[in-house]
């Protein structure tokens, strides 16, 4: 035994030594590009998250694709590495090329759903379209964003029903977060107010009237109709769009009470 071991090592040690040093270059190349390539990402990464205003959200959607991305790369540079040292080794890699092309095939028309679902909500999160707690209306079922993942989101209805979606059947979206929303508001006085002393009551009301919310000055038009026995005023003002009714809210609570405190006649 130990005869036949020594001739083989003579008749193979080159070989043996030749493949050997195939792998670890091989392996050497794999980690260097799996450097680099981490390296790349992370810089591009950090010079988004520096360089431009984002929030945290944003920040955060920024790292989860960064670690995709990184996972994508490990896979193929596995696969790459796997097939080189075979190639190394002196397999032959026909049959095995064939039979992963095969086997992918088969995997690819099986798991095209799950692809469109994945490639999708990969551009929903780079194009940030919508993130968790937002309010969306997506192909006319609207709610409130609860989860958003690559494959799938999930959306709590208006009647608290947990709705879910697959991220390649999303094809329209109007978030009802971003931005800002108008708010308006009519504002009737009795006639024998007077109309200019009615002008004149609502532009100091809305001049003193503050909410952390309302993004600008309030805006008053009208008299809005002929109605002889009142006058009807509209309030139009900029508020987030989660905030409409509240701020709304608030300013017809606040028209009341200035109204009371200054006997104005509200119809």
């Amino acid at each position: 035994m130990q005869q036949w071991m020594v001739r083989f090592w003579e008749q193979r040690a080159d070989a043996i030594l030749l493949n050997a040093l195939q792998v670890a270059l091989i392996i050497a190349l794999l980690v260097v590009a799996r450097w680099i390539g981490g390296r790349v990402i992370q810089l591009v990464v950090r010079a988004l998250t520096r360089k431009m205003e984002l929030s945290e959200r944003r920040q955060a959607q920024i790292r989860t694709i960064s670690g995709l991305l990184n996972s994508v790369l490990s896979y193929v540079l596995l696969f790459v590495g796997i097939l080189s040292i075979l190639g190394a080794l002196g397999v032959n890699l026909g049959p095995i090329l064939a039979t992963a092309g095969v086997t992918g095939l088969a995997i690819s028309l099986g798991a095209q759903q799950l692809v469109r679902d994945v490639i999708n909500g990969f551009f929903i999160l780079v194009e940030d379209q919508f993130t968790v707690g937002e309010e969306v209306t997506i192909d006319g079922i609207h709610g409130v964003v609860e989860t958003m993942g690559m494959r799938i989101t999930r959306l709590r209805d208006d009647e608290g029903r947990l709705i879910t979606l697959s991220n390649s059947s999303i094809s329209r979206v109007i978030n009802h977060s971003r931005g800002q929303a108008t708010l308006q508001l009519e504002v009737g006085i009795a006639a024998e107010y007077g109309l200019t002393q009615a002008r004149q009551w609502l532009e100091e009301t809305c001049t003193t009237f503050s909410h952390s919310s309302l993004h600008s000055s309030l805006e008053l038009h009208g008299p809005a109709t002929l109605d002889p026995t009142r006058y009807l005023f509209r309030i139009r003002g900029k508020v987030p769009p989660p905030q409409v009714e509240a701020v709304g809210d608030a300013l017809r609570a606040y028209l009341l009470e200035r109204a009371q405190a200054d006997g104005v006649p509200l119809r």
